[in-house]
């Protein structure tokens, strides 16, 4: 993670206790140039001999995928595998959902693509994002505010989606002297329908990634509530087929969501396909 503009490394520990499983905050180190595998390995190397522990002691670890935690010949895994060949090392289990939820089709990426130019259009320029404040006051829209999409936090997408939803129409008042090219997607049903199924999706894939969140989360809960996702996500595809949208709120009450059934019944193939890919062992 970043603060105030350097890198931060945060650690955390899971250990057995008067056999109690204990989860605790292990350490906060700067990363003060660059933030390679190496990097990583040295900062934790140097804090792990500072309070008196070596890697002998680590039984595991659990990472995200990113090529300066797993890769092959620097990464950290391989690098604290040299000090300790019987490490056992896993993926962060939401992260690998997290990824699961990244996988729309060009055509489905081509809407998000643009709510996101939409929504910064506005966010970005201070003087457009109060006026857009001040038309919603006006129209008494649900809403006074669109949210910004950052790639990092992963949950943001359905909020920002969800909430472009539901500000649409005054989205497309403001754009009206703004950006034609925006009021032409607003004002196209079959569009919005797509915008609606991906606020609808990323809705049912955060609840899922949330919930495996928390202190009293453990493994076994946790490929309980995926394996009950790819149950869903095939009982969907099937309904889908026959043209049933109920178990997406936003979409089945938008116009000409029937012509985008063939998108919504793929995605949810190739969803059920990736979860399978990043879970192939529950």
């Amino acid at each position: 993670m970043s603060f105030g503009g350097m890198a931060q490394l945060l650690g955390f520990v899971r250990y057995i206790h008067d056999v109690k499983i204990v989860n605790q905050f292990f350490c906060c180190k700067e990363l003060k140039e660059t933030t390679t595998g190496n990097d990583i390995f040295s900062t934790l190397s140097e804090y792990l001999k500072s309070v008196g522990l070596t890697w002998q002691l680590c039984v595991g670890i659990c990472t995200d995928g990113a090529p300066a935690m797993i890769g092959s010949i620097k990464g950290f895994v391989s690098l604290v595998k040299r000090e300790n060949s019987s490490e056992i090392t896993t993926r962060c289990f939401f992260h690998r959902e997290a990824l699961v939820a990244k996988t729309i089709s060009n055509d489905l990426k081509s809407v998000l693509e643009k709510v996101v130019k939409m929504v910064n259009f506005i966010k970005s320029r201070p003087l457009k994002s109060r006026l857009f404040t001040k038309l919603c006051e006006e129209l008494e829209a649900k809403h006074l505010n669109l949210l910004l999409h950052t790639e990092a936090p992963w949950l943001s997408r359905e909020k920002v989606l969800s909430r472009v939803c539901q500000l649409k129409e005054d989205m497309l008042t403001f754009f009206t002297l703004e950006q034609e090219e925006f009021c032409d997607l607003l004002a196209d049903d079959t569009w919005c329908a797509k915008l609606s199924y991906l606020a609808d999706i990323f809705e049912v894939l955060n609840k899922v990634n949330a919930s495996m969140q928390g202190k009293s989360e453990n493994v076994l809960s946790s490929t309980d509530k995926i394996n009950v996702l790819k149950e869903k996500l095939q009982l969907w595809g099937g309904k889908v087929k026959e043209g049933n949208l109920d178990m997406f709120s936003h979409v089945a009450v938008a116009a000409n969501s029937g012509e985008i059934i063939p998108i919504i019944s793929e995605h949810l193939a190739v969803l059920e396909k990736q979860l399978q890919h990043y879970f192939p062992n529950i």
